[in-house]
């Protein structure tokens, strides 16, 4: 899979892509990507996707967005499929006022089939519809159904809320896995360790992350996933941080990885996060939760 800044460049001739931000690359995404790998594949045509570097929303209102993929994982997750190209469209405010006319001219050139979701807009304020597409002669256009799952529109929004919220544990069936971040091992207090209970610090960066409190998990190193139970918060009984920090403990881990990549997995949502009058009070807790967490851990499939 080859991955292309599509700044002005042509796709491929003979290409299908599907089109979109694909943040969390999540159940209808794969919907979509399938259908157009699908149909390249039946028709003898370069599979590919086109999305973009930043949310839309980011450009225009100056907001400080947090991804459940930011770009780097999406590549990642994208590597995984059947496709010759990534297509990456550099989001700019000069890009946000293209006419739904100009937006296809500028990045829809030599496609020979575009693949998008029931509700795909594009150009300034969203004013290109999938009825734009379809009414061009130049390509052919693949419209997907809204996918839904007990009840509800399977999409970036509803995932979104099930993270706010803290429901991690519901995330699985309309993402097709469970959420998780990845970032490098930074310095914290190293209370942590203090207490019988050493903890990763990792750094988010532009991930979106959950809910405060604590968390069963699964922590990626080196290719190898650990069972660990992680905190999300300020730390208020030993550190109380002014921002949030995602700090994991890994059971059976006793290496230094500082500076080093993890994943955190986010399996279930154990409890609030708690200031205890006392460190004892504190650490009674933690162990009350290792062993919560590992009784999680054991049953999961």
């Amino acid at each position: 899979m080859k991955v292309i800044k599509l700044n002005g460049m042509k796709l491929e001739k003979n290409t299908v892509a599907a089109i979109g931000f694909f943040d969390g690359v999540h159940l209808a995404h794969k919907e979509l990507i399938n259908k157009t790998i699908e149909f390249g594949n039946k028709n003898n045509l370069k599979k590919a996707v086109i999305t973009f570097d930043v949310h839309p929303k980011s450009i225009l209102f100056d907001l400080d967005y947090h991804y459940l993929t930011p770009l780097k994982r999406k590549l990642e997750i994208l590597e995984e499929f059947d496709l010759d190209f990534v297509y990456v469209i550099e989001f700019t405010k000069e890009k946000a006022v293209l006419t739904p006319e100009d937006f296809v001219n500028y990045y829809l050139n030599n496609i020979h089939t575009i693949v998008c979701g029931f509700d795909f807009k594009f150009g300034v304020r969203g004013s290109g519809t999938t009825n734009t597409l379809k009414e061009d002669s130049r390509f052919n256009t693949i419209v997907v159904d809204e996918v839904t799952y007990e009840g509800y529109k399977v999409g970036s929004t509803h995932i979104r809320d099930l993270i706010n919220s803290g429901q991690v544990d519901k995330v699985h069936e309309v993402l097709g896995d469970f959420y998780s971040v990845k970032g490098e091992v930074i310095h914290g207090a190293k209370k942590g360790r203090t207490i019988g209970y050493p903890t990763a610090n990792c750094d988010t960066n532009n991930y979106l992350i959950p809910k405060t409190g604590v968390y069963v998990t699964k922590t990626k190193y080196d290719g190898t996933w650990y069972d660990s139970m992680s905190s999300v918060g300020h730390n208020p009984t030993l550190n109380c941080l002014a921002v949030v920090s995602v700090e994991s403990n890994i059971f059976h881990f006793n290496k230094e990885i500082y500076g080093e990549e993890i994943e955190i997995k986010f399996i279930k949502r154990l409890r609030d996060e708690l200031k205890f009058d006392s460190v004892e009070g504190l650490i009674k807790k933690i162990d009350q939760d290792k062993i919560d967490s590992i009784e999680v851990l054991k049953n999961l499939k």
